[in-house]
């Protein structure tokens, strides 16, 4: 398992002061990951436990956060559209976007499609844990809705 949590770590790009939101429904599975990332690079966690949809309406600033981790969350969402382009807003252009979402709840194609109709660029699908998928997707400067 470190070793998987170290390809993990691999998703982050060194940011000095790096800003990580992690909205995280009791999975737990890449915590230690984060802590990690966010002490190398001299960063800060704000950290969200999802009790049900309203704790995701989050009222972030525009462009506040360079990563935004959702674990598995968005199946317990009722508008993941809107859920999605709350995280958009506050993800800084050229942020990404980490989803994990357990395997069993099927929805693979459903978010890698939501996520390009939102205007995240690159989604993508990585199978590096047994039972959970990691979709990640970058928010691009003046493309979409990127501004």
């Amino acid at each position: 398992m470190q070793e998987k949590l170290e390809l993990f770590k691999e998703l982050f790009a060194d940011y000095t002061n790096i800003a990580i939101l992690h909205i995280d429904n009791s999975l737990g599975l890449v915590d230690s990951a984060l802590e990690e990332v966010r002490v190398q690079n001299e960063g800060n966690i704000k950290y969200i436990p999802f009790v049900n949809e309203s704790s995701a309406k989050l009222r972030a600033t525009a462009r506040e956060y360079e990563y935004v981790i959702l674990g598995n969350i968005l199946t317990y969402c009722s508008n993941q559209e809107a859920i999605l382009k709350l995280m958009y807003k506050a993800i800084e252009n050229s942020g990404n976007i980490i989803i994990l979402e357990k395997i069993e709840n099927d929805n693979r194609y459903e978010l890698l499609d939501l996520l390009e109709n939102i205007g995240f660029q690159a989604p993508n699908c990585i199978e590096l844990f047994d039972d959970t998928y990691i979709f990640t997707a970058k928010k691009m400067h003046h493309w979409d809705n990127g501004l």
